[in-house]
């Protein structure tokens, strides 16, 4: 019987790919993490400039919920640098793999900046009215960072068979998440 699927692991992806695509991802944790931070205190923009009270730009503290929210929504598009690099195989077994990994490469990168933009705006939106995605939408934000790392395995799964490594990022994804919401 033909295997279909080779098992995800370090020799597969290869080492260089792989430990560059974790120190990558991690880096662009940082960088997401503090590209949210100062894109949601700059929403307030408007209302500052006309009390004419930039101290409230700079001691503008965010909430838990939305610590947590872009925690898990750095490492989320961090994890879509991730799949590109492990993906980035120029030349697979087969014409079909081949092309398996150049889809998941191009659909990683999309998903990454179609959610990243669609999340700024929301920000942007939220910043001039009084509904908030903390008091009116407590848990929808929080299916923004899952669609994407779900979205990011399910392109893995598709050429790969990954439950073990599935599991161990899920736990990483967690921590990481939550250690970042803290910083």
């Amino acid at each position: 019987m033909k295997k279909l699927k080779s098992d995800l692991t370090i020799m597969e992806i290869g080492k260089f790919r792989f430990y560059s695509g974790i120190v990558v991802g991690i880096g662009y944790c940082i960088i997401f993490n503090s590209l949210l931070r100062i894109s949601l205190k700059l929403c307030n923009i408007g209302d500052n400039i006309e009390a004419m009270n930039w101290l409230n730009i700079i001691n503008y503290q965010l909430s838990f919920n939305y610590l947590t929210l872009i925690g898990f929504a750095s490492v989320g598009f961090s994890f879509c640098f991730t799949t590109y690099l492990w993906m980035s195989k120029p030349f697979a077994t087969d014409r079909k793999k081949t092309k398996r990994l150049r889809m998941a490469q191009i659909n990683s990168i999309w998903i990454l900046f179609g959610t990243l933009l669609f999340l700024l705006r929301l920000f942007w939106f939220f910043a001039g009215i009084e509904l908030t995605i903390e008091k009116d939408f407590p848990y929808l934000g929080f299916m923004i960072p899952i669609f994407i790392y779900l979205y990011c395995w399910n392109l893995i799964s598709d050429i790969y068979k990954a439950k073990k490594p599935f599991i161990y990022t899920t736990l990483i994804f967690i921590t990481v998440g939550f250690i970042l919401s803290g910083i």
